[in-house]
């Protein structure tokens, strides 16, 4: 038990680690070895002992969701993917083997690698409904972010499939009127906004927000999320201030949580960048796409940068296609 616990607490030791040195070095440019030196003294623990070889996969998968919390998806893909590749040559227990790969596939949802997010998920929720029971209501949350992440590939009719199997697992569990189904309205409000059934999106979107709201205060993460898509579905319908005034509002609630330059407000900014578009405010426009680009640098992961960066391009062009079209 001590040595578990041990194992934990210098896992946590060495993120700790790592996140204050990146943070002193970005406000003080001091080099590394001393920050590493200074910190040691603080904490008052020498950063040897057991090897990083040696973690469990429980600790790596947590350190794993740590990068993630930060933003750090590329470090976060490292941990899980050693967790995975560790559970996978030890033939870890059939439990722990289904969270290493719905982890994996987490972070790749994340990161945009939404095939692997997929492949993983699938695999995943299979080897959970072995560990647990085929009815059980993690197995339903499994197959909500699988849903999610078919919406995000286009695939509409599996999505649908996928968030009805989720849906009536939870049923069986909780009243639709619960706070535990509200996750999942809101995932079916995704899925309806994506057909075009804005009226039912909205629907959607309202109730799950009442239940946010209710369950956990207007100013919770979830809340924020809610809000940011009904700004989506009112820029769809071309009502730009009230869209502005929702995007705002989610906004203000993020960066509280995440701080000022996390890279889960990237896409809130791409939003709030698009609505400025619009509405022909190119200085504010710029003002987000500025911030978006240089957070997204500084996180380093490829595959987001890239995706971020095609984004901005195309709000920068918005305007441009406008006028050619009037032109021609």
């Amino acid at each position: 038990m001590f040595s578990i616990f041990y194992e934990q607490m210098r896992a946590l030791y060495l993120l700790i680690i790592k996140e204050l040195e990146m943070t002193l070095r970005h406000c003080f440019k001091l080099k590394t070895v001393s920050i590493i030196l200074l910190l040691s003294i603080l904490v008052g623990v020498a950063p040897a002992g057991r090897r990083d070889k040696q973690m469990s996969t429980k600790t790596l998968r947590s350190m794993a969701r740590a990068y993630m919390a930060f933003g750090k998806y590329e470090k976060a893909h490292l941990f899980a993917e050693r967790a995975l590749r560790q559970g996978q040559s030890q033939k870890t227990d059939t439990g722990e083997m289904a969270l290493c790969l719905i982890d994996m596939g987490t972070v790749c949802s994340y990161e945009g690698l939404l095939t692997q997010a997929r492949r993983r998920l699938e695999e995943g929720v299979e080897l959970q409904k072995e560990a647990l029971f085929a009815d059980h209501p993690y197995v339903a949350h499994t197959l909500r972010m699988l849903s999610n992440v078919c919406l995000r590939q286009g695939d509409l009719e599996q999505a649908e499939a996928v968030l009805s199997r989720a849906v009536g697992i939870m049923l069986n569990h909780c009243e639709l009127q619960s706070k535990e189904m509200a996750p999942f309205i809101f995932e079916s409000a995704n899925l309806q906004f994506a057909k075009g059934n804005l009226n039912q999106a909205r629907n959607n979107y309202q109730t799950a927000l009442d239940a946010y709201e209710q369950s956990y205060g207007s100013q919770h993460l979830m809340t924020a999320n809610v809000l940011e898509k009904m700004a989506r579905l009112h820029t769809a319908q071309n009502d730009t201030e009230e869209a502005t005034q929702l995007l705002s509002r989610s906004l203000k609630i993020k960066t509280r949580i995440y701080g000022r330059y996390h890279p889960g407000l990237i896409d809130s900014w791409l939003a709030m960048a698009r609505l400025y578009k619009q509405q022909g405010q190119t200085e504010r426009c710029e003002y987000y796409l500025a911030k978006s680009t240089e957070t997204v640098s500084n996180s380093r992961n490829a595959v987001t940068m890239a995706r971020v960066y095609e984004q901005v391009n195309q709000i920068r062009k918005q305007g441009l296609i406008a006028a050619a079209i009037v032109i021609n």
